[in-house]
């Protein structure tokens, strides 16, 4: 339904959708529905889909008034593509509690009805309540091609979470501001949500002090990164810049991932040591790298160059306290590769083990970019003999290096305009980036 409609239309249109179904129709849009369930309704509560290994003991819980019988309601699941591929009829009442569950087996504590049809599809997907054919609520999660739920999806989870309306019943029309990813809590309320929902949410900082929106690069939290930005703030984590010229141990405090796309200035032997320091106590670190002669604003500085040190070619003279730069090779044992070039072709990389942040992932476009040489650590994704993600545990903390900013990016400049990432595909919304900073942070 489309914002700022006048108050009559929303009328008629809300009365032809009730309509609809006493025609033998239920309406089955492509577009997001503004918020759904009435006083009095119920709420699709909390999602449990993706169970680790064999996928037991998943369930879907709905909240609502204490005694409601749900004769006449049922439960649709939708694919990806907004096809219907399950359907549940609903039975008795809502519980004293006011939580209603609906279990994949007996293992489930709490349940009221079990059904096997409770093991909704990984990855993405949509779900709907329906009265007698008529929609009472919906959530969409993770990036289907056609939503059925309300808003913007929710973020999908990994195997083992949860994902929960957060305060419990909360329905804002949106389900990437309404669901986090949490615990399971199968009749039981909501609140303990992966990232900080319910609590104190951890800090996500994207660096700015090295010029990584300079050219035509604009690796910004409000620019070509809202999306991504947008898509941890809706799994529970406070997200910000750090701005200014250098990275500190001071600015550095309390922050649980910092994010660092594509530099394009060196930095000095202090900020390294910080940044060391950050990750031996536990900090999280995500370098997200370029191709070789990507230096956006002339200094003489690549970003394969500033994650590992110069080159000895390009700028003439440097100073010794820069020349090192992050030296996440030796430091960190993941380096950006210096052997590619700007003319290298675009890939796909394929999941090359299982690990955590592969929950959902099944490929990621490289649109020229870097490979990474894995000195220490887990190569994660890559194709043709080449890594594009590999991770390393560093003292009590965390790194993880991708080769290409880009896949992250939407197509919005931080001024408003669109450019160069119109024909790349958004992954922010999807499984890999946000599986990154919660492995980072400790959460995956």
């Amino acid at each position: 339904m489309q914002p700022n409609l006048p108050v009559r239309r929303l009328m008629a249109l809300a009365s032809l959708a009730l309509l609809l179904p006493a025609c033998g129709r239920t309406a089955q849009s492509s577009a997001p529905l503004a918020a759904l369930a009435a006083a009095g309704e119920p709420v699709l509560n909390e999602l449990y889909y993706d169970a680790p290994s064999t996928d037991t003991g998943t369930f879907i819980e709905l909240k609502g008034p204490a005694g409601k019988s749900l004769s006449g309601y049922t439960l649709a699941a939708y694919d990806t593509a907004g096809t219907q591929y399950r359907t549940i009829t609903l039975s008795g009442t809502i519980p004293a509690s006011g939580y209603y569950v609906v279990a994949q087996d007996t293992t489930v504590p709490n349940r009221t009805l079990v059904s096997s049809s409770a093991d909704l599809n990984n990855g993405s997907g949509s779900l709907r309540l329906l009265n007698a054919g008529a929609v009472v609520d919906a959530v969409a999660y993770g990036t289907p091609t056609t939503g059925r739920g309300e808003g913007t999806p929710a973020p999908t989870t990994g195997a083992g979470s949860a994902l929960a309306r957060v305060p419990d019943g909360q329905d804002t029309g949106a389900n990437s501001a309404d669901f986090k990813v949490q615990a399971a809590t199968p009749g039981a309320a909501n609140g303990g949500g992966t990232g900080g929902g319910g609590g104190t949410a951890k800090k996500v900082l994207f660096d700015l002090t090295k010029a990584e929106d300079a050219g035509n690069a604009d690796w910004r939290i409000d620019g070509a990164y809202s999306d991504y930005a947008n898509a941890l703030r809706g799994l529970g984590y406070t997200v910000a810049s750090l701005t200014g010229t250098a990275v500190t141990s001071t600015s550095l405090s309390g922050v649980s991932v910092l994010v660092i796309p594509e530099p394009q200035n060196p930095f000095s032997d202090s900020e390294r040591a910080a940044i060391q320091s950050f990750v031996q106590n536990g900090g999280g670190v995500f370098f997200i790298t370029d191709h070789r002669v990507s230096d956006r604003n002339n200094n003489g500085w690549d970003s394969p160059e500033v994650f590992n040190g110069w080159d000895g070619s390009t700028p003439s003279s440097v100073s010794t306290s820069l020349q090192a730069s992050l030296n996440t090779d030796g430091l960190f044992g993941l380096k950006a590769s210096f052997n590619s070039s700007f003319s290298d072709p675009v890939y796909t990389a394929a999941p090359l083990t299982t690990h955590p942040i592969l929950n959902g992932v099944s490929s990621a476009g490289v649109y020229v970019g870097t490979s990474v040489d894995v000195l220490a650590g887990t190569a994660l994704m890559g194709t043709g003999g080449k890594t594009y993600l590999a991770v390393n545990s560093v003292g009590g903390g965390r790194v993880a290096m991708w080769g290409d900013s880009s896949t992250f990016g939407d197509n919005t400049y931080s001024d408003g305009s669109t450019g160069q990432y119109n024909n790349w595909p958004n992954l922010s919304n999807a499984a890999l980036g946000k599986n990154v900073v919660r492995w980072l942070a400790g959460d995956l």
